[in-house]
């Protein structure tokens, strides 16, 4: 077996692919975390993603459950840009509604699917069909609102980012996820959440180290660059900011 193994190495190690075990142990608590891996089995069958699965995605998750339960909530709004069908929107509201949540959650989305794409949002190998990728990520209100049907406190701003944030231009915000891809959207949505974030909330970026959508590490790199922020891009591929 080990021969075997070894052999396989050196055949796929030109493709830069390896063998692992599917059924090895878990090595982080990540792995193990019931109260994580129960709301997140939830919060996929509620909202029809469990078809999309994977480690990655789930790391992302649960890197934002944690960031989300170091804030105090009672100080201010939470907002969302992009929910697509609304997976990390329950999660969220699952623990705002444990909390006793008195303010309000407002979800960004135009419900119909990504923004436009400009120059920067194309990677090096190109995208075949831009109209499929951009519906791909399209979910309906009707079907969010019976997603999140539970939750009371959602308030929806449908529409393209910025179109709707002049409607919440007096609030402030304990916490804001941003999770729309492309570099327009994102750009936009940082420059009117930044400084109505709290001091000490978080602004996490979803999307801020994946290589399909390099706009989106551009539009944060030129927005924080002159800002003295705390600031860490994961290994999942998400960053965040906690506001000085």
């Amino acid at each position: 077996m080990k021969v075997i193994k070894k052999l396989g190495k050196k055949l796929l190690h030109p493709l830069n692919l390896d063998i692992v075990r599917l059924n090895a142990p878990p090595q982080t608590y990540f792995e193990i975390d019931d109260d994580f891996k129960s709301l997140y089995a939830i919060a996929q069958e509620k909202t029809q993603m469990a078809f999309s699965d994977n480690l990655l995605r789930r790391q992302r998750h649960y890197t934002l459950n944690h960031l989300f339960q170091q804030v105090d909530v009672s100080l201010g709004n939470v907002a969302e840009c992009g929910c697509w069908r609304g997976l990390s929107s329950y999660q969220l509201s699952t623990h705002l509604k444990k909390r006793g949540f008195k303010n309000t959650f407002y979800i960004f989305d135009s419900f119909e699917g990504l923004s436009e794409f400009q120059d920067i949002d194309f990677t090096k190998n190109g995208i075949k069909d831009i109209d499929a990728r951009r519906k791909w990520f399209a979910c309906s209100l009707d079907s969010v609102r019976d997603n999140l049907k539970e939750f009371d406190f959602i308030e929806y701003k449908n529409g393209w980012i910025p179109a709707r944030f002049a409607e919440v231009e007096n609030e402030k915000f304990i916490f804001v996820h941003i999770d729309v891809d492309l570099y327009q959207p994102i750009k936009d949505a940082l420059e009117f959440f930044y400084s109505r974030t709290l001091k000490s909330g978080i602004i996490v970026l979803d999307d801020y180290g994946a290589i399909d959508f390099p706009g989106a590490k551009k539009a944060v790199d030129e927005f924080l660059q002159n800002k003295k922020d705390f600031f860490l891009p994961l290994p999942s591929g998400q960053a965040f900011l906690v506001k000085d």
